[in-house]
């Protein structure tokens, strides 16, 4: 590497370092803060477990619409509003407030990385995996969900869900900072035939509608009030009296404690916490059960059918000129500046700029996914986004790192509805332990197949007119381990994506919906464990088969159908129960909006 490159490796490695220092800060400045927060009560009506997309939507419509006592439990702590700064979301991985999950060896995806393991961020802090992921939203196919529940709900009511959402819940906007690449994606589709499409499934591109507010990322938990929460919470296991769920067990500062649900408890712990959850407290398959010695209280196929958006290609476009967009923008002053106090600028871009979806079997519905990234991961010299993935060293020094003197970019072509499916079943009855997840990437040949299709139309992309104005072109250099094979040939691309496929994020499945019989439910169509009572799982886990598209939305409109299925509205809580932490002078002081005990402060 040339000194340049290394000065800027330096630089960009000072930065990530103060910013994990931060981290730290913010982690246990929240634990210290819970020791002046008032002690939760033993008893309420519900318990929701988790504070990701799912959880936060419903606890927020429990508080505004019906009277009920609730708690949401949260593993992680609170986050920043620093954390909120869009183009820092890929910084958090592999931090304090990510799970760092990581899959057992790959046979057929994962080899350019360390052990064949590909690494699976889940945010494990309050609005979970929505202050980690690219903030982008899309409906998909709405016939898909009317699928999901079996004709309980017709695709009108389904939308009339997303527009209540999107309308009073959620925060969307359109992207506040474009690359050069955008419109020149969005020109190269129409070159190609396809057209401009809005936030329903189907054939064409658009670009990324996101969920941000005046630039900051937004998430659902950002309804929540605090009094509602309990952060840096393990839920160990489900309390059961017979098949009734009555509370959980849980660690907090190494104290084991229990608590109490009158009417039902809420797991909202995402699609690999919630099946381990499961599994702990005696749900699940029984021989994984029998075989750790827990009481099988139902036998149930939780943490199976597990499916994930397989994806590839990073840094396969290169330009001779900058984007407009670069690893040294996040570190620009004039950038802050914009940032704090108008909410524009290159630190709001969400990461993805363009979303597009297209059938390589000439059908209405789309097997592949494109999600447009204008920035490699190569930009930060390998400060931060190398050590994230696991990328091996020869990879990174024969691959990547010679990319330098260029500048790249991705068109990452996704497999919308895999064929592979994996499992996540724990490992011991330790809940500190992380579950064994195998998602079987890439073991099906369909799939292998459209992603190899996939690969080619990004290879198409860059040779339209729209492309070569901005001197776009693909990466010429070979991956190391396929050198053998003629460059582009489809034995190649086979090679190529057998070391560097990987997840876009977007598990679901192992606690699925279905009817009764259906070999691989585990929760019914009003998300009630099947066999139980007063026990509901709503995340992504419940979702039977993949969405058309980022699983964000669907996650938030699954948990407002849960709602509305499961609750009458009554009045709102009154005031009373807005009550300050003691160290919320920010609040007290500078906004005068707390209150104790209904009198303000």
């Amino acid at each position: 590497m040339s000194p340049f490159y290394w000065c800027q490796f330096l630089l960009y490695s000072i930065c990530i370092h103060l910013f994990t220092m931060y981290t730290y800060v913010v982690y246990y400045s929240d634990l210290l803060s819970q020791s002046f927060r008032p002690e939760i009560r033993e008893n309420y009506d519900y318990i929701i477990v988790g504070s990701g997309t799912a959880g936060s939507v419903i606890a927020h419509r429990l508080a505004k619409e019906t009277n009920h006592t609730f708690i949401v439990l949260e593993a992680g702590c609170t986050p920043n509003a620093l954390m909120d700064m869009p183009i820092v979301g890929p910084v958090i991985h592999r931090s304090l407030f990510d799970w760092q999950f990581e899959t057992v060896p790959q046979e057929y995806a994962c080899w350019a990385l360390h052990d064949h393991k590909c690494r699976l961020p889940q945010g494990k802090v309050l609005g979970g995996s929505s202050k980690l992921n690219n903030m982008v939203y899309f409906r998909g196919n709405l016939s898909h969900y009317v699928d999901w529940f079996h004709g309980k709900h017709t695709e009108e009511y389904i939308r009339q869900q997303f527009q209540f959402l999107e309308s009073q819940i959620i925060h969307l906007d359109n992207i506040k900072y474009e690359s050069h690449l955008s419109n020149a994606i969005i020109n190269a589709a129409k070159e190609l035939g396809y057209k401009e499409i809005s936030t329903e499934s189907e054939l064409g591109f658009m670009k990324s509608k996101v969920s941000q507010k005046n630039g900051k990322r937004w998430s659902t938990s950002d309804n929540l009030k605090p009094i509602d929460i309990v952060t840096n919470i393990l839920v160990e296991r489900l309390i059961l009296k017979g098949n009734k769920a009555i509370g959980v067990e849980f660690i907090k500062s190494n104290v084991r404690r229990k608590l109490f649900a009158r009417k039902g408890v809420i797991l909202s712990a995402g699609t690999y916490n919630s099946a381990k959850i499961l599994q702990l407290s005696g749900i699940g398959p029984k021989k994984l059960l029998k075989s750790l010695n827990i009481p099988v209280i139902k036998d149930l196929p939780v943490g199976k059918n597990l499916q994930d958006h397989v994806t590839t290609g990073l840094d396969l476009l290169m330009f001779n000129k900058s984007l407009a967009l670069h690893g040294s923008d996040i570190v620009n002053p004039i950038n802050s500046y914009n940032y704090f106090l108008y909410g524009e600028g290159p630190l709001t871009t969400p990461g993805c700029e363009v979303i597009g979806f297209v059938s390589t079997k000439n059908e209405q519905t789309p097997d592949l996914q494109f999600m447009v990234l204008p920035v490699g991961i190569s930009s930060d010299r390998g400060s931060k986004l190398r050590k994230s993935l696991g990328i091996k060293d020869d990879i990174w020094l024969e691959y990547f790192a010679k990319t330098f003197d260029k500048y790249t970019a991705s068109i990452l072509p996704i497999v919308l509805h895999p064929k592979s499916k994996g499992t996540v079943f724990i490992k011991s009855k330790d809940a500190k332990e992380p579950p064994l997840i195998d998602p079987k990437y890439l073991s099906n040949e369909d799939d292998r197949q459209v992603l190899i299709n996939g690969l080619k139309l990004v290879k198409t992309f860059t040779e339209t007119n729209a492309m070569k104005n901005i001197e776009g072109y693909i990466n010429p250099i070979p991956m190391p381990s396929c050198k053998d094979y003629a460059m582009f040939s489809d034995s190649y691309w086979r090679c190529y994506i057998k070391h560097f496929a990987s997840t876009s994020y977007h598990p679901v499945g192992t606690c699925s919906m279905g009817l009764p019989e259906s070999e691989n439910a585990v929760v019914d169509t009003s998300f009630k464990v099947l066999g139980t009572k007063n026990l509901y799982v709503v995340d992504a886990s419940v979702l039977p088969t993949l969405p058309s598209g980022n699983i964000n939305a669907a996650v938030a409109m699954l948990a407002s159908v849960f709602f509305d299925t499961n609750f009458e509205k009554n009045e709102a809580r009154p005031n009373k129960d807005k009550i300050c932490f003691k160290n919320d002078f920010i609040y007290e002081y500078l906004l005068n909006v707390c209150f104790v005990e209904g009198h303000k402060t």
